[in-house]
Protein backbone atom coordinates (compact mmCIF):
# COMPACT_ATOMS: atom_id res chain seq x y z
CA UNK A 1 0.00 0.00 0.00
CA UNK A 2 2.92 2.88 1.35
CA UNK A 3 4.76 1.71 -2.50
CA UNK A 4 1.13 3.04 -4.06
CA UNK A 5 0.88 6.02 -2.22
CA UNK A 6 4.59 6.50 -3.20
CA UNK A 7 4.08 6.08 -6.76
CA UNK A 8 1.37 8.01 -7.23
CA UNK A 9 2.83 10.76 -4.98
CA UNK A 10 6.16 10.49 -7.52
CA UNK A 11 3.49 10.94 -10.84
CA UNK A 12 1.46 13.84 -9.42
CA UNK A 13 4.42 15.80 -8.69
CA UNK A 14 5.62 15.11 -12.02
CA UNK A 15 2.74 16.18 -13.71
CA UNK A 16 2.80 19.73 -11.24
CA UNK A 17 6.86 20.07 -12.48
CA UNK A 18 5.77 19.88 -16.30
CA UNK A 19 3.27 22.34 -15.87
CA UNK A 20 5.82 25.07 -14.29
CA UNK A 21 7.11 26.43 -17.27
CA UNK A 22 3.65 26.62 -19.05
CA UNK A 23 2.57 28.53 -15.82
CA UNK A 24 5.87 30.78 -15.43
CA UNK A 25 5.33 32.04 -19.07
CA UNK A 26 4.19 35.48 -19.37
CA UNK A 27 1.99 37.36 -21.27
CA UNK A 28 3.01 40.35 -23.34
CA UNK A 29 0.99 42.58 -21.99
CA UNK A 30 2.89 42.21 -18.36
CA UNK A 31 6.07 43.69 -20.30
CA UNK A 32 4.49 45.36 -23.63
CA UNK A 33 1.60 48.24 -23.71
CA UNK A 34 -0.11 46.36 -26.47
CA UNK A 35 -3.01 48.88 -26.75
CA UNK A 36 -0.36 51.28 -28.14
CA UNK A 37 1.72 50.49 -31.45
CA UNK A 38 3.41 52.43 -33.92
CA UNK A 39 5.91 51.74 -36.68
CA UNK A 40 9.88 52.30 -36.45
CA UNK A 41 11.92 51.91 -39.61
CA UNK A 42 15.82 51.05 -38.82
CA UNK A 43 18.86 49.15 -39.69
CA UNK A 44 19.31 45.57 -38.14
CA UNK A 45 21.96 45.41 -36.56
CA UNK A 46 22.23 42.19 -34.58
CA UNK A 47 19.35 38.96 -35.08
CA UNK A 48 19.57 36.65 -32.12
CA UNK A 49 17.16 33.97 -33.54
CA UNK A 50 17.00 31.76 -30.72
CA UNK A 51 14.31 29.74 -28.36
CA UNK A 52 12.11 30.63 -26.68
CA UNK A 53 11.70 34.11 -28.30
CA UNK A 54 14.03 35.67 -30.83
CA UNK A 55 15.39 39.26 -30.19
CA UNK A 56 15.56 41.65 -32.88
CA UNK A 57 18.60 44.73 -32.67
CA UNK A 58 17.53 47.81 -34.98
CA UNK A 59 19.05 51.44 -35.17
CA UNK A 60 16.70 54.11 -35.72
CA UNK A 61 17.79 57.37 -36.94
CA UNK A 62 15.59 60.59 -35.65
CA UNK A 63 14.82 63.75 -37.93
CA UNK A 64 17.46 65.32 -35.83
CA UNK A 65 20.39 62.85 -36.89
CA UNK A 66 20.45 60.87 -33.61
CA UNK A 67 20.74 57.41 -33.45
CA UNK A 68 18.23 54.95 -31.15
CA UNK A 69 18.83 51.60 -30.42
CA UNK A 70 15.47 49.29 -30.57
CA UNK A 71 15.91 45.82 -28.91
CA UNK A 72 12.21 43.73 -30.39
CA UNK A 73 11.38 40.93 -28.82
CA UNK A 74 9.32 38.47 -31.24
CA UNK A 75 8.20 35.17 -32.11
CA UNK A 76 10.67 31.86 -32.24
CA UNK A 77 12.38 30.61 -35.49
CA UNK A 78 9.64 27.94 -35.60
CA UNK A 79 7.03 30.74 -35.02
CA UNK A 80 8.28 32.96 -37.83
CA UNK A 81 8.81 30.13 -39.98
CA UNK A 82 5.08 29.42 -39.13
CA UNK A 83 4.26 32.95 -40.61
CA UNK A 84 6.36 33.13 -43.56
CA UNK A 85 9.12 34.94 -43.05
CA UNK A 86 12.15 33.28 -43.92
CA UNK A 87 14.70 34.57 -41.31
CA UNK A 88 18.21 33.04 -43.03
CA UNK A 89 17.05 34.07 -46.68
CA UNK A 90 15.10 37.36 -46.75
CA UNK A 91 17.12 39.24 -44.11
CA UNK A 92 20.43 40.68 -43.67
CA UNK A 93 22.17 42.37 -40.80
CA UNK A 94 23.07 46.01 -42.29
CA UNK A 95 19.52 46.46 -44.28
CA UNK A 96 17.03 48.50 -43.28
CA UNK A 97 13.82 47.57 -42.39
CA UNK A 98 9.91 48.94 -40.99
CA UNK A 99 8.82 47.49 -37.84
CA UNK A 100 5.00 47.67 -36.14
CA UNK A 101 5.57 46.91 -32.67
CA UNK A 102 4.57 47.82 -29.29
CA UNK A 103 6.88 49.12 -26.87
CA UNK A 104 7.86 48.30 -23.02
CA UNK A 105 5.92 50.03 -20.39
CA UNK A 106 9.38 50.38 -18.94
CA UNK A 107 12.88 49.90 -20.97
CA UNK A 108 14.95 48.44 -18.56
CA UNK A 109 18.35 48.76 -20.37
CA UNK A 110 19.51 52.94 -20.61
CA UNK A 111 20.91 52.11 -23.74
CA UNK A 112 18.21 50.48 -26.10
CA UNK A 113 14.49 50.54 -26.25
CA UNK A 114 12.60 47.68 -25.74
CA UNK A 115 9.42 46.71 -27.92
CA UNK A 116 7.26 43.82 -29.26
CA UNK A 117 7.29 43.25 -33.05
CA UNK A 118 4.16 42.80 -34.30
CA UNK A 119 5.04 43.02 -38.15
CA UNK A 120 7.98 43.70 -40.40
CA UNK A 121 7.94 44.74 -43.87
CA UNK A 122 10.21 43.25 -45.72
CA UNK A 123 11.02 44.54 -50.05
CA UNK A 124 7.45 45.85 -49.44
CA UNK A 125 5.93 42.74 -47.89
CA UNK A 126 4.28 42.88 -44.51
CA UNK A 127 4.54 39.90 -42.37
CA UNK A 128 2.57 39.94 -39.55
CA UNK A 129 3.95 38.12 -36.76
CA UNK A 130 1.69 38.57 -34.22
CA UNK A 131 -1.73 40.62 -33.16
CA UNK A 132 -2.25 41.02 -29.88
Amino acid sequence: MVKKIVIASAAALALLMIGAPARAHHSANAEFDTQKEFTITGTLTKLENVNPHSWWYVDVKGPDGKITSWKLESLSPAGLIRQGLKVKTELHIGDTYSYRISPAWKDIDPAAKLGFMRSITVAGKEYVVVEL
